[in-house]
């Protein structure tokens, strides 16, 4: 069933406005009919009085004492003359004479009602019910018959109602009639009040319905309206007018600080009183490797698992002063973060919140270590061919070598020492060349290249019974590339690939092209790289196993640069690796049509 708090206000009206005309219209209406009624009861009752007299001066006293059987006829003639049923009844309530019904069959009249009435007050009585003998309701008319002031009969005349039933009903017919057109018209007319005072509403509440939904250049037409409404629309518009300026004033604000916060490098976090999350910037979602949309409104402690941030940021609130801390963070990979946890206070200085500032120090330290271990690394490397070079000068030129042959041996290893110093800072001042510079990067074979570095790089193979294998495809496109670096490359990977496979291994090459990119790839089966070691293999002078790494010759930065030509290449070296079962190094170049 519809509610009426749930019915339109326009609906309400009209509701109202109907129930109001149809109780008016029906209260009309009745009262109408009553009216009616009653004065046709009233005209009947005139009507009767008169027949009545008309009849007292026919009826003879002598007549009524002697129950004369000429009583019978008059009643008849002068009931068929006025349409009436004439009744003449005796003083003691017996039925002298009836125009409708055998006397013989009626019973005593005396404590008719009408009877009674007109004996009492011996002028008239009348009466309206139903009549057991005709069989419908009547109206009875009764007046006293006088002798000498004495009552010795009365004389009744009635009349049904079916008579005045009739007339009362062609006039309701009428009236009902003219009712339902009054109703009708008044029902439009108040249709028509209520949507002109409705309508106006309506657009209001549609107007602010599309404002609520965003639409801020929604407005009320004015013109169309009476002076109240149009006020009320004036003053409307106005508001959306306001309302749009702050929004888009607030907008505006939210954008550039929403902007100010995603291009941030450092992680925001913006915390209530209670601890959970009102904000946070993507760059803290990086930090933390979560999603902003999953944290908001949900404690910071829950949030994060970490007792460290939630320990801090209490303490802040507490001191009411920032405090800065480095915290580190697992999420998967443990990370180092330097935190400045801000409490915000209000007027009454009563926190209200908080901001935490995060910044995500991993590589800085990372950069620390492995500068640390470059300066360790190269004065270790420089050092070592140096302190034999001195050694070696120190004995020649403090001692008598006369032996030809112990003096050049100690000349060589000079020599190969000085080499070594030599070939090491050849290779530093190479990186530092290819790191500094940006190469024109030309068209050509990348295939070409490959079988002049095998050739080169065979013999080495062989000397160690080191199988090489084979997948390069016949129609390779020309790359884009700087030959002697890429040459280079090829020329290290290898070198490194024959230096760490055991003798009687397998080193496989592959080639292949896959839409504007040809992939090279060289995997041996030596003795692999750890996990732990893989991100760090590129470093300089990074070794793995120091002690063997030296006893198979090189100066530890062959990596570094074969990483730094591939990133000038517009690529990047990929290592996969597993101890004990070899390594795979890859890499690619963009084809001639790619650019």
């Amino acid at each position: 069933m519809l509610k009426w708090n749930k019915i339109g206000i326009k609906n309400r009206l009209s509701v109202i406005f109907i129930v109001i005309q149809l109780l008016i219209i029906g209260l009309s209406f009745y009262y109408f009919s009553i009216n009616h009624r009653e004065f046709y009861l009233e005209q009947e009752k005139i009507s009767l009085e008169h027949y009545s007299q008309l009849m007292l001066n026919n009826i003879e006293e002598s007549e009524i004492k002697n129950f004369s059987p000429n009583l019978e006829e008059k009643a008849a003639d002068w009931s068929d003359d006025s349409e009436t049923r004439i009744t003449i009844i005796a003083a003691d309530g017996r039925v002298l004479a009836d125009s409708h019904y055998e006397i013989s069959e009626m019973d005593n009249h005396r404590n008719r009602p009408e009877v009674v009435q007109a004996v009492r007050s011996n002028n008239f009585g009348n009466e309206i019910r139903y009549s057991e003998t005709i069989g419908e309701k009547m109206l009875y008319y009764a007046v006293p018959i006088n002798s000498d002031g004495e009552i010795i009969g009365i004389l009744r005349t009635a009349r049904p109602l079916s008579f005045i039933r009739g007339v009362l009903v062609e006039d309701i017919k009428s009236y009902l009639f003219f009712f339902v057109i009054l109703a009708f018209i008044t029902i439009i007319l108040g249709w028509r009040l209520t949507y002109s005072i409705v309508k106006p509403l309506e657009t209001v509440t549609e107007t602010a319905e599309k404002i609520s939904e965003g639409d801020l250049t929604q407005r009320i037409p004015v013109r169309k309206y009476n002076s109240e409404i149009e006020k009320l629309a004036r003053m409307f518009n106005y508001m959306a007018d306001e309302l749009e300026d702050k929004v888009t004033e607030i907008s505006q604000e939210k954008n550039r600080i929403e902007a100010i916060l995603e291009s941030m490098v450092d992680g925001v976090i913006a915390v209530d009183k209670d601890g959970e999350i009102t904000l946070i910037n993507p760059a803290a979602s990086r930090i933390f490797n979560i999603e902003a949309e999953k944290i908001e409104g949900k404690d910071l402690l829950t949030t994060l698992f970490s007792h460290r941030i939630e320990m801090y940021l209490q303490r802040a609130f507490d001191t009411k002063k920032s405090i800065k801390r480095e915290i580190k963070y697992k999420n998967p990979e443990q990370k180092i973060i330097q935190a400045t946890f801000i409490p915000l206070l209000d007027e009454e200085d009563k926190i209200t919140g908080g901001v935490i500032v995060l910044t995500d120090i991993t590589e800085l330290r990372k950069l620390e270590t492995v500068r640390n271990d470059f300066v360790a690394n190269v004065s270790h490397e420089l050092r070592t061919p140096l302190t034999s070079i001195v050694g070696y000068l120190d004995t020649l030129l403090e001692s008598d070598v006369e032996d030809p042959e112990i003096r050049n041996k100690f000349l060589k290893i000079i020599k190969e020492e000085a080499d070594r110093l030599s070939i090491l800072i050849k290779d530093l001042l190479n990186l530092s060349e290819i790191e500094s510079h940006t190469f024109d990067l030309k068209p050509g074979s990348f295939k070409n290249v490959l079988n002049k570095v095998i050739k080169l790089m065979e013999k080495n193979a062989e000397k160690k019974e080191i199988e090489l294998q084979f997948e390069i495809a016949d129609d390779l496109s020309p790359v884009y590339m700087v030959r002697e670096q890429i040459k280079q490359v090829l020329i290290n990977l290898f070198d490194n690939a024959i230096k760490y496979t055991p003798r009687a291994g397998k080193i496989k090459i592959t080639v292949r092209q896959i839409d504007d990119k040809v992939y090279f790839s060289i995997k041996d089966n030596g003795m692999g790289i750890p996990q732990a070691d893989q991100e760090r293999i590129f470093e300089r002078f990074y070794r793995v196993d120091k002690a063997r790494s030296r006893a198979f010759g090189g100066t530890g930065i062959g990596l570094s640069i074969v990483r730094n030509i591939i990133k000038q290449h517009g690529s990047e070296i990929q290592v996969k690796s597993r101890e004990g079962e070899g390594s795979e190094f890859y890499f690619y170049l963009n084809t001639v049509e790619s650019k």
